[in-house]
């Protein structure tokens, strides 16, 4: 018998390969993407990030996955994606990321040389099957791979069997909510999200911490104790660190002074100190916290749930980051961990100091006299402020109480506002232009000019533009930090919530403040419900105008706020009042004009 190889044997051999993936039935996704793809020409590996593979295979329909950076989550989701669009027949997945570049330049650079270098996903278009390739769009046999990125449009033009979201704490959440509507039609509705976290109770944090919380345990070898390495001083060993500095206190002049060499440093057993083994895979396991929550599987990669970042990277991180005066960026991306500083995102400690207690929760009607400053976010749901001087009748932007919150529908505003104006001596107010400008410009002109559209717009502090554009201009960031400044010292009194506190508390935490080295500070929306923080910024605004209290040369050189006053019909007349109020300046007759120049 010749031992020389079957030419015919070989042939069919390598046909089948070419016609044919390396499948089974019950194959893990893990083993199918290592037996099928490459990276840089090597047969693709978990062996530097073992962690990964548990997520690799986990096919639950609800999954998120709270991470640090640059662990190689990305890669894997994509060829976990790609995997089950080839291994599944007429199914659709859209992968949507946070922005269009973000989409085009993952899709260009790492997605479609993906498809093209791997033979796996080009089996028909090998057979002569025609197959749809494109930055946004590929088809694998009948199945397609979407590539979409955070857009209205995208969102609703595709139905599909399976989302993937990547990097959702940059996306925005009302177009991610529409992407998943998109699978309400299929029998699958697979819905997997991974992303750094930014905020507390906010998008992949607020979608792990109700999941069952896998983390990633590690056994010591020298007593086989289990446990969660994590990045404080029970687990990290910094040879020559004094017990009463932490680790988040650790500077250039501390590793200095103390001659401390980070490359000692290294993470220990909580129970024996021995040195842990985090690069291993026979020593590690995912165990969930709260294994009955079956609705939503959740997974937390922190920085020691690899072999790869060391004490002394974590550290020296830390420095770069503080230098740059940019710590929440170490806390997402290093530590894979919320960050809770009270100067970015307000705290509900610090919004509970602002209440009065329940015997002031109820609206009441200040003693008449009393100048009252309105603001309203205008949207579907409309929602109103009142603000008045805490004590007297001098309106100060260091001491004022809210006294009035109401949410109504749009079509009910101009009735509540006339309402209101009965009630309360009204003697300026703002209200958003955008995007609903007829109706803003409307209640100008009812109010007889006492409530004026805003824009948040331009660098100056406060600018008129009524009489060339019908508004007033207001730089968004300052207003917004005179909101939160004035909630953090307690010089606001919150009281007239009624049943809203919480609503109201929800609203004040939805706005964080994005600081970056690079770009000038902005507040930005969380999810949404933010309506209450901008109602008051617009009340503040308009304790701003009417008592000149702003700065800036441009502001002091152009704002001219006018206000009209309406009686209120007993005693004093409302004009008479504000008169002795300003010292005076109000033209006699039941309807003054005041003019306060800046």
């Amino acid at each position: 018998m010749s031992s020389q190889p079957n030419k015919f044997a070989l042939q069919l051999s390598s046909d089948i390969r070419a016609r044919f993936a390396v499948d089974a039935s019950g194959m893990p996704h893990s083993e199918w993407i290592c037996r099928n793809t490459t990276l840089r020409g090597l047969p693709f590996s978990f062996r530097k990030f073992p962690f990964q593979k548990a997520i690799v295979d986990d096919m639950h329909p609800n999954l998120s996955v709270k991470k640090i950076s640059q662990v190689g989550l990305t890669e894997c989701q994509i060829r976990k994606a790609a995997a089950i669009v080839t291994r599944n027949r007429g199914r659709t997945l859209l992968f949507t990321f946070p922005n269009e570049d973000m989409q085009k330049k993952t899709s260009q650079t790492r997605i479609q040389p993906l498809i093209t270098e791997n033979e796996v996903f080009n089996k028909e278009k090998a057979q002569g099957v025609p197959q749809s390739r494109s930055v946004g769009i590929i088809q694998i046999g009948s199945s397609f791979l979407m590539i979409n990125s955070c857009t209205e449009g995208e969102a609703t033009s595709t139905p599909a069997d399976a989302v993937f979201n990547d990097e959702v704490d940059l996306s925005d959440p009302a177009i991610l909510a529409l992407y998943a509507s998109r699978m309400q039609a299929s029998d699958w509705k697979i819905r997997q999200q991974f992303s750094t976290p930014t905020f507390s109770g906010f998008g992949i944090d607020q979608s792990y911490e109700t999941s069952d919380q896998h983390e990633y345990f590690v056994k010591c070898d020298g007593c086989n104790h289990w446990q969660i390495p994590l990045y404080d001083k029970k687990f990290v060993r910094v040879p020559g660190l004094p017990t009463d500095i932490d680790l988040t206190e650790i500077d250039q002049h501390v590793l200095d002074k103390h001659k401390i060499d980070l490359t000692q440093s290294y993470v220990a057993c909580e129970r024996c100190g021995a040195e842990l083994d985090l690069a291993r895979a026979d020593n590690r396991n995912w165990v969930p916290r709260h294994p009955h929550r079956t609705l939503s599987r959740g997974y937390h990669v922190r920085p020691f749930s690899v072999g790869t970042l060391s004490v002394a990277y974590i550290v020296s991180s830390y420095l770069e980051y503080a230098k740059k005066g940019f710590l929440r960026g170490w806390y997402n991306t290093v530590l894979g961990e919320t960050y809770q500083d009270g100067d970015i995102r307000l705290t509900d400690v610090q919004i509970e100091a602002c209440f009065g207690d329940a015997s002031t929760m109820t609206p009441v009607v200040p003693p008449f006299g009393t100048p009252c400053f309105i603001g309203i976010d205008i949207g579907l749901t409309c929602h109103i402020v009142l603000l008045a001087p805490n004590n007297g009748l001098s309106p100060n932007l260091q001491n004022m109480r809210a006294i009035l919150f109401m949410a109504v529908p749009v079509e009910r505003l101009f009735e509540v506002v006339a309402t209101i104006r009965r009630q309360y001596l009204i003697v300026y107010g703002t209200v958003d232009r955008h995007p609903y400008t007829p109706t803003a410009n409307d209640l100008f002109t009812e109010t007889n000019g006492i409530i004026v559209p805003v824009e948040y717009r331009g660098h100056a502090e406060v600018r008129d533009k009524i009489e060339t554009d019908g508004c007033l201009q207001a730089n968004r960031t300052d207003l917004l930090d005179l909101v939160a400044t004035s909630i953090r010292k307690q010089r606001l009194l919150i009281t007239g919530y009624g049943t809203q506190k919480e609503t109201i508390k929800t609203h004040l935490k939805d706005m964080v403040r994005e600081e970056s080295p690079e770009k000038p500070a902005v507040w930005k929306k969380l999810g949404g419900n933010d309506h209450y923080f901008h109602a008051l910024a617009y009340a503040y605004l308009a304790v701003k105008v009417f008592t000149g209290d702003y700065t800036g040369s441009e502001a002091s050189r152009e704002v001219r706020s006018t206000v009209f006053i309406g009686g209120v019909g007993s005693g004093e007349s409302a004009t008479s009042t504000l008169s002795r109020m300003i010292g005076g300046g109000v033209s006699k007759g039941g309807m003054g004009r005041v003019s306060r120049l800046g």
